[in-house]
């Protein structure tokens, strides 16, 4: 339903009908909402389940930042440890 009524929304707007564009949008909502309804999409938050894009790119950033940290300061720990050995004995 919804790709017939997307179809006939690009061929609406090409033939320029603002009759038939409406009534495919309206069929297009209809098939939003319905598979909205059974992919339980519906709630106050649309669901409450998927996380926004900024939630997806903080969170990436964390753990990308944690792993990150970590490599740097093991970095840091063999040249901090291969400059004491390289310093000749006074």
């Amino acid at each position: 339903d919804f790709e017939n009524a997307q179809k006939a929304l690009a061929k609406a707007v090409k033939k320029r009908d603002q009759t038939a564009s409406s009534r495919a949008l309206e069929d297009l909502s209809t098939s939003l909402q319905t598979y909205r309804a059974a992919a339980k999409l519906n709630g106050p938050d649309a669901g409450g389940d998927i996380p926004s894009v900024d939630e997806i790119r903080r969170s990436a950033c964390r753990v990308q930042g944690r792993s990150f940290e970590q490599k740097v300061r093991d970095r840091d720990a063999r040249l901090k440890a291969a400059a004491a050995s390289a310093v000749p004995a006074e």
